[in-house]
């Protein structure tokens, strides 16, 4: 049987108007057969391919096929929009990690939230970890000769055989092998490092630090993460958080990692989860350690760029005060509450406004979760019907966009409309940055703003 994938035609989703696409009679539902006789893997693919004066497109049109040419001299945007950036599917995880959060979700979630993506193309559009198992040598010389960098790898461990138990695996594969031939070619990797307690830590993960120090010449920065666990582990493999003693042993280690890698690399290289800071009860490292913040994407430095941001936007507000009083509530996990209460607390100093923050736990996932990212609309009810008990009624309820998907749904399905009516208290959504709390705040600081133009915050 053969192993090659099948490419689907490139669906157009949208025509941006008076566009070089719209102008040549391109329209949406076309299906892009190829462009100058090259067949579209992903949107990569399109993006080489229409970067040239003069484009041949062959579209399906209801089962009649066309060829639109377009000249192109000053290489603008044709002004095209897929409906995905995958034209021959996403390449799935085969992996059965020991970790794995997605094995850990409770039944009754969209299927979208089950599915285990390793598609190196999603790594570089998107910032998403893949592990390289799924790759082969094709692969491997596309990235190199299309130049297709930063790539962002989950790699765990340098000792191949630790390795293969954490993933799963029973066969052998490429991924140092891989990892070593993308580095030596100058593409750019940042690694994560999915931490579990007495298996990939202590002197092994001094030994991956080592050897990926040593090795890897283009490894930009290796960020480490606790491992993430949920009340739905029957028949998984036993696996226990970190304890505090353990989490200050982590980060005093972490310290000297950070001055050899000061010295040796101008960065401080290897960093760690918020989360480690959070629950260790030790402070944020400033702005300066995470540099150019390069594992934003994996979430580190995000409790930092939040304090920074707000603080800065506070401080910008002067004296002016909100217009009579006005009391919001912010909904928050477990881990952000504290941080979150703090710049409240600041901001209500300076803008007279009475902010409280709503600490929602996440029985969802069976009360081991903590982060807001994962709060789910049926936790938030219940978290803010619980809080509304001792506390008096705000005038209306912050939710933070990190919790919603592009539909602007939560993971159970909740839209803040649902939440607003099973509540009977106002719901509004705003962005999960530190700007975003700053716009918040602006919002509430103008009375007629308030209510004329914008009836609340707007997710955006």
């Amino acid at each position: 049987m053969s192993n090659k994938r099948i490419v689907s035609p490139a669906e157009v989703m949208e025509v941006k108007k008076k566009s070089l696409a719209d102008k040549c009679g391109i329209k949406a539902g076309d299906r892009i057969l190829s462009i100058n006789g090259k067949i579209l893997r992903d949107i990569l693919d399109y993006e080489l391919s229409v970067a040239d004066e003069s484009v041949k497109i062959e579209i399906d049109r209801g089962g009649d096929r066309k060829v639109v040419m377009i000249d192109n001299p000053d290489f603008d945007n044709l002004g095209i929009r897929f409906s995905t950036s995958l034209f021959d599917g996403i390449k799935r995880c085969a992996n059965k990690c020991v970790f794995c959060f997605i094995d850990q979700l409770p039944p009754g979630m969209r299927d979208s939230v089950y599915v285990k993506d390793d598609d190196y193309r999603l790594s570089l559009l998107y910032g998403n970890f893949i592990t390289l198992t799924n790759m082969n040598d094709a692969d491997i010389k596309r990235i190199i000769e299309e130049r297709i960098s930063p790539l962002y790898v989950s790699l765990h461990t340098t000792n191949p055989s630790l390795r293969a138990m954490m993933l799963g695996r029973k066969k052998p594969d490429k991924t140092l092998k891989y990892l070593k031939a993308l580095s030596d070619a100058g593409i750019e990797i940042h690694i994560q490092v999915v931490l579990c307690p007495g298996i990939n830590d202590g002197i092994e993960l001094e030994h991956t630090i080592d050897n990926l120090a040593k090795g890897y010449e283009w490894v930009s920065s290796v960020g480490i993460v606790p491992v993430g666990l949920t009340g739905h582990r029957e028949g998984l493999y036993p696996l226990r958080s970190f304890g505090k003693k353990e989490i200050i042993k982590l980060i005093n280690r972490a310290g000297m990692w950070h001055k050899r890698f000061e010295k040796e690399k101008g960065v401080a290289w290897v960093y760690l989860a918020d989360e480690f800071y959070i629950a260790g009860g030790r402070r944020l490292p400033p702005a300066e350690h995470y540099g150019d913040f390069p594992q934003v994407e994996n979430g580190i430095g995000l409790s930092r760029l939040f304090i920074d941001e707000a603080a800065e936007g506070i401080k910008n507000k002067g004296k002016r005060k909100a217009p009579g009083k006005r009391k919001i509530a912010l909904v928050t996990g477990k881990l952000f509450a504290g941080i979150l209460k703090d710049v409240a607390k600041s901001a209500s100093k300076i803008t007279g406004l009475s902010i409280e923050v709503i600490n929602v736990k996440s029985k969802f996932f069976g009360g081991k979760v903590n982060v807001t990212g994962l709060l789910t609309g049926s936790d938030i009810i219940s978290g803010i019907k619980k809080w509304l008990k001792s506390n008096e009624k705000p005038d209306v309820i912050v939710l933070p966009d990190v919790i919603l998907n592009a539909d602007g749904l939560t993971l159970d399905d909740h839209s803040p409309k649902m939440i607003e009516d099973k509540l009977g208290v106002k719901i509004k959504v705003t962005g999960s940055t530190g700007n975003g709390f700053v716009e918040a705040m602006k919002l509430f600081m103008d009375h007629e703003i308030m209510n004329k133009k914008t009836g609340g915050f707007s997710k955006k």
